[in-house]
């Protein structure tokens, strides 16, 4: 238990553990100016508008701090990756014999698009012709992800075995080993910074497309449970996209803990599903949300309060 000690330390020093209302509502979030805080401070910004939720936000330094605090009922929710989460629930990866039992899904929100990316000029456009190319692995700092790029492999019929794996400690890590010519490719957000960066730098940046047959999606689902094939329009202005390509993407999620009340959980469901194109047009960050993404389910625990007003299975 030694690895989260200092979380549980931060929590006592910055009084999370104190009493409140039923109607505060108190998220755990990534570091101010991350995706991750983004798309949580809004999300607590509508809900304190639309929902009548005293709703407050906590910054700390990824996943692997503020999930255990929910855990434990010194936070009460966040949004949160895929990744981040499975690994939690199952004890994996940054959690190995630490499963967090005690989480719960309200809904996803919205996908969040990644693939592998390489130099436009680099003579790569399928994952296949990475056989025996330098790849971006490992991600200590992000050892939830993983995974994922190793999924991706998987869908082109490859596995880590297949390329020259080379150590980074971060998917932003990745894309500097990028530019420095020290890889072949890396995973990494569409949308992220990082990419108009690259794209300058190595003078145009391109994604390796994924294949949807069942096969290829079989292969990538055994290795990443939670990631999906996502078609990307040519025209979406996404930097390195230039005609209709199929990538990976796993979705943001809004979890729990386990005892949040079953009116605040329902409040917040239907808060989302009857706002949710109103709230996708006003943030960039959740631009994604839609009513149909808020129905996806998961072999992961759902909160029962959230399915009865989502639909959910």
């Amino acid at each position: 238990m030694t690895r989260f000690a200092n979380f549980a330390a931060a929590a006592v020093c910055l009084g999370l553990a104190t009493t409140v209302s039923a109607q505060d509502l108190r998220f755990g979030a990534g570091q101010q100016g991350s995706q991750n805080y983004g798309v949580n401070a809004a999300l607590a910004q509508e809900l304190s508008e639309r929902a009548g939720l005293d709703a407050s936000v906590q910054s700390f330094g990824g996943a692997t701090a503020f999930l255990p605090l929910l855990g434990s009922g010194d936070l009460d929710i966040a949004a949160v990756v895929m990744p981040d989460l499975g690994d939690a629930v199952r004890g994996k990866g940054p959690f190995e014999g630490l499963a967090q039992d005690q989480l719960r899904i309200i809904a996803p929100l919205l996908p969040s698009p990644v693939a592998l990316m390489v130099a436009k000029d680099s003579g790569i456009s399928s994952i296949a012709d990475l056989k025996g190319r330098k790849v971006a692995w490992g991600l200590p700092a992000q050892a939830s992800l993983q995974p994922y790029v190793e999924g991706v492999l998987a869908n082109g019929g490859l596995t880590g075995d297949d390329v020259t794996r080379v150590p980074v400690t971060s998917v932003g890590a990745g894309v500097a080993a990028l530019i420095d010519g020290k890889v072949d490719a890396t995973l990494f957000a569409l949308r992220a910074g990082k990419v108009v960066e690259a794209d300058a730098a190595l003078g145009g940046i391109a994604w390796l497309p994924l294949d949807d047959d069942p096969e290829a999606v079989a292969r990538m689902q055994a290795v990443a449970p939670e990631a999906y094939v996502l078609p990307v329009s040519g025209d979406a202005g996404i930097v390195g996209i230039g005609s209709d390509t199929q990538v990976m993407a796993y979705d943001y999620v809004l979890v729990a803990r386990a005892g949040l009340d079953d009116e605040t959980v329902a409040r917040i469901a239907a808060t989302l599903r009857d706002n949710a194109d109103e709230i996708a047009a006003k943030y960039k960050v959740l631009s994604a949300l839609t009513p149909e993404a808020l129905g996806r389910s998961y072999d992961l625990p759902h909160h029962p309060a959230a399915q009865a007003v989502l639909g959910s299975e």
